[in-house]
């Protein structure tokens, strides 16, 4: 009722916004993508991923763009494979974390050498810089189209054992998921294990991981507190994601649906980095059950935060410049080291000594 009241009331206005919409139908021709997106537990997907996908998608297109959208838990993917399947053209768009894909590509684990930004602004600049290698490597090697970059949130340490500082993460078992992370904890004593997102806390309640990397939305939302008891800031990464389209799929759509999709994409993206942005310490609020929890669950064990000296800090910082970096730039080679540092490295002031 008052939607026409509404339009009673301003009865110009009402016909040129509907008659916007026919032309929008009319403009973009009906398609239906298959796509896949992240973790049905983590805010990311609850909060933009479902609603886009399903929703502000086709109110976009006026009713044009439809989507078949599924989580990897709905679809049974556990997140390494993602690439490979866009590639292959088993989905039209897909999300995937970058840093699972770095057996494939070495710079995909560029934006998340752990322990190099803890600030999620320098860290965008960091991805803004690295988009065009991104790109390039993407659409060269792998036949996708970059779309859209954001990270989940701050990586840091869920431990279900006692952890004053990293001199307690000796010996102890910590499930990673790239191969710059498992040095740096291996370089602080610790061993690291791989283990999907989804099969952390019954690994963790039957003794395989110690600890586990995750953001501090992501592991509160998937309820790792409840396996888990200290929480440790040790900036670990941002796990960076991103969508992409098969490029075979994107050139057949189209011009004016991938310029719709285009914008839409870069709308959503802005609103995935605010929602990282806005986890990082309502995670910690969440874990803790401590502040305002506003996006995620009050931990029924509350957490105890564990926040590192500057010792620690310091050590942590010789582990990546001595041994963690110098590991990457063989993997990555000249060129892709060159690039780094005339671009993430400028905007942080690190440069990856010449190998």
């Amino acid at each position: 009722m008052n939607r026409v009241k509404t339009c009673l009331g301003a009865a110009a206005f009402c016909v040129a916004a509907l008659a916007g919409g026919a032309l929008v139908a009319q403009e973009i021709a009906p398609v239906n993508l298959k796509v896949s997106g992240g973790n049905r537990t983590q805010n990311q997907f609850r909060y933009i991923q479902e609603p886009f996908f399903n929703k502000e998608l086709t109110e976009a297109s006026g009713g044009a763009i439809t989507t078949t959208f599924g989580s990897l838990d709905d679809l049974g993917i556990q997140g390494p494979e993602v690439l490979r399947l866009l590639s292959l053209g088993m989905f039209d768009i897909s999300e995937g974390t970058l840093s699972y894909m770095a057996g494939e590509a070495s710079q995909f684990e560029s934006l998340d050498l752990p322990g190099l930004t803890a600030d999620i602004d320098q860290q965008r600049a960091m991805a803004d810089a690295l988009r065009p290698e991104l790109e390039a490597v993407m659409a060269e090697r792998f036949n996708v189209k970059l779309l859209s970059m954001a990270p989940i949130a701050l990586q840091v340490l869920y431990c279900n054992k006692p952890v004053a500082g990293l001199q307690d993460l000796s010996g102890l078992k910590v499930r990673t998921f790239n191969r710059s992370m498992a040095e740096l904890v291996e370089g602080l004593g610790g061993q690291s294990v791989n283990i999907p997102f989804a099969e952390v806390v019954p690994a963790m309640d039957r003794g395989v991981a110690d600890c586990a990397i995750t953001g501090t939305s992501a592991g509160n939302t998937a309820r790792w507190w409840e396996v888990t008891d200290h929480l440790v800031i040790l900036p670990m990464g941002w796990s960076m994601t991103f969508f992409a389209a098969n490029s075979d799929s994107w050139a057949r759509l189209p011009a004016e649906t991938q310029e719709l999709l285009t914008a839409q994409f870069a709308g959503m993206e802005n609103r995935q980095w605010a929602q990282a942005a806005s986890d990082i310490q309502d995670g910690i609020n969440c874990n803790t059950a401590e502040g305002e929890c506003k996006d995620g669950i009050v931990a029924d064990r509350p957490m105890t935060l564990v926040e590192l000296s500057d010792e620690d800090r310091a050590h942590a910082a010789e582990v990546l410049s001595g041994s963690v970096l110098p590991s990457w730039a063989d993997r990555c080679g000249d060129e892709c080291v060159a690039n780094w540092n005339a671009t993430a490295g400028q905007v942080i002031g690190i440069q990856i000594a010449d190998r």
